[in-house]
């Protein structure tokens, strides 16, 4: 009876949770619709200095091409008015690359600079911070190796802070180099989509705390260094440094209608590792900013609830590997939790009609899990509806597409137990958890081959608990079968399917290699 009882609470509380960010969806998707880019700025008279820093580390397959674009955009927005910085933190040739990139705009009118550090201390967030140390210019703009912004970026940015002197960051919409290279990177573009297009839009729509992305963007210098600079005691500096800079007073403009190219993940174990960090840092962020951004009641109630939502958004994974955990336990210990409100919640009758206690017996019985089934199909629609908006938002056919949707979900509900495990670093440990990089191959649509590369992921023990997990799973539906409770089987069976489905995905495309 304890247990039973003890199932229904720990459900309850899953589902409700689940509903939080769910519902949010709904409201994101709402606001995205009143989204409207901002009109274009004349500047023609001034051009604020930028400096453009390219964080880098080993990254021999796509630093030149990142350089070139850069060069693309200086000279579209003045040589004299900006100059690209390469941090470049690689320890292996890729350093030897970057200093013939370096020579060959020497007697250009391009300034093309190299900061090499000797370390990776503090990892990403320290090789920002020694650039920022070093930086005069009014603005930074950064770009991560695998992007290569358009030429005009900078001219069709710089106008809106000339305007608005408490613009803080600019951040433009990631696109997608490789989007059609394999079933994969079709699939982690669409979630990528629903991020710039939903949630970045909403977000910005609706006046609630944004982030700036790490790459594609534009920061104001001093607005930087008023919230401190860049920290890296979390893994998203990124988001850190978003949040403290609007604590500041500043403001963030997302431009929906510039677009910043890069590639997406290749193989699942890559993909895994991004997913991880994101996970680790953004949770991280939230321990450290949500205290004191929570507490302040002049941000407004709405404001701080979508930036606790915003700030913890990874902790549904750890609610999703609770709800398959749940299942599989009330599965193979046989709890009967549709009986457990009548037993735990006894209802007093007048007479002794028998129907009439049927009926409410009934009701009762069955009435919480009406809602949380209904709780969890809107959360589950939610989940659906926003990758199918983003598809027709961008003229591509939806049932040209349902395979890439079916790979999505199959890789969120996968990628559960990973980010299960990095969500507790995050909130358990007060470790500094080590920066690692997702591998970029300079690879587009079906051309060109990973697997003869260097920077693959080896595997590690996460693979083993997918399998284990995926073992569970199976032997529960087989169990449920047996015993006629086919209803839990609508979880196990798509959790099961997707923890398999990574498995057998991380062991094929694992390689031993550096993975760093």
């Amino acid at each position: 009876m304890y247990a039973q009882i003890a199932f229904l609470v720990f459900s309850l509380t899953v589902t409700l949770l689940f509903f939080l960010y769910g519902f949010n969806l709904y409201y994101l998707l709402r606001a995205a619709r009143r989204y409207r880019s901002p009109e274009p700025v004349d500047i023609s008279g001034h051009k604020p200095t930028v400096a453009i820093h390219l964080p880098v580390y080993n990254e021999k397959y796509v630093v030149r091409r990142l350089v070139t674009a850069c060069a693309g955009m200086v000279h579209e927005y003045g040589t004299e008015n900006a100059r690209i910085l390469i941090i470049d933190d690689s320890d292996d040739d890729t350093a030897a690359e970057i200093d013939e990139i370096v020579v060959q705009y020497r007697n250009t009118d391009l300034r093309v600079e190299v900061l090499r550090r000797g370390s990776r201390t503090g990892f990403k967030a320290g090789a920002l911070q020694a650039a920022l140390d070093t930086t005069q210019e009014e603005f930074i703009a950064i770009f991560d190796a695998d992007f290569t912004p358009p030429a005009d970026f900078l001219v069709r940015a710089m106008p809106h802070f000339v305007r608005d002197e408490r613009l803080g960051v600019i951040q433009s919409r990631w696109t997608h180099l490789n989007r059609d290279y394999n079933p994969l990177t079709r699939a982690i573009a669409i979630g990528i989509d629903v991020h710039f297009f939903i949630e970045q839009a909403g977000r910005y729509a609706a006046g609630c705390f944004q982030n700036f992305n790490g790459s594609g963007g534009v920061i104001r210098t001093k607005a930087l260094l008023e919230a401190g600079g860049w920290q890296s005691d979390t893994l998203a500096e990124d988001l850190d440094a978003s949040y403290r800079i609007q604590l500041q007073g500043y403001r963030i403009l997302y431009l929906r209608d510039l677009h910043s190219p890069g590639e997406v993940p290749l193989t699942v174990p890559s993909f895994k590792k991004q997913q991880g960090r994101w996970a680790c840092g953004s949770l991280r962020t939230a321990r450290k900013i949500l205290p004191t951004l929570l507490a302040d009641r002049k941000l407004g109630f709405k404001k701080r609830i979508e930036a606790f939502i915003h700030l913890t958004g990874y902790l549904v994974h750890p609610l999703m590997f609770a709800s398959f955990s749940l299942a599989w336990l009330a599965t193979l210990f046989r709890v009967d939790a549709f009986r457990i409100a009548v037993a735990a919640y006894p209802i007093p009758f007048v007479g002794n009609t028998g129907a009439m206690r049927s009926t409410a017996v009934l009701v009762l019985e069955n009435a919480p899990w009406l809602l949380l089934a209904l709780m969890i199909g809107l959360c589950t629609v939610a989940a659906w509806i926003t990758p199918m908006v983003v598809l027709r938002a961008q003229n591509r056919p939806i049932l040209r597409n349902l395979s890439s949707l079916l790979v999505l979900f199959m890789l969120g509900c996968g990628v559960s137990l990973n980010n299960t495990i990095e969500a507790g670093k995050a909130l358990l440990t007060d470790r500094n958890w080590a920066f690692r990089r997702t591998p970029k191959y300079a690879i587009q649509r079906d051309k060109g081959e990973w697997r003869d590369k260097r920077y693959q992921v080896p595997l590690d023990f996460v693979c083993v608990l997918e399998l284990v997990f995926a073992c569970l799973g199976g032997f529960a539906m087989g169990y449920a079968a047996w015993y006629g409770n086919f209803g839990v089987l609508l979880i196990l069976l798509p959790y099961t399917a997707a923890y398999a489905f990574v498995f057998w995905l991380t062991i094929r495309q694992s390689r031993q290699g550096e993975g760093t």
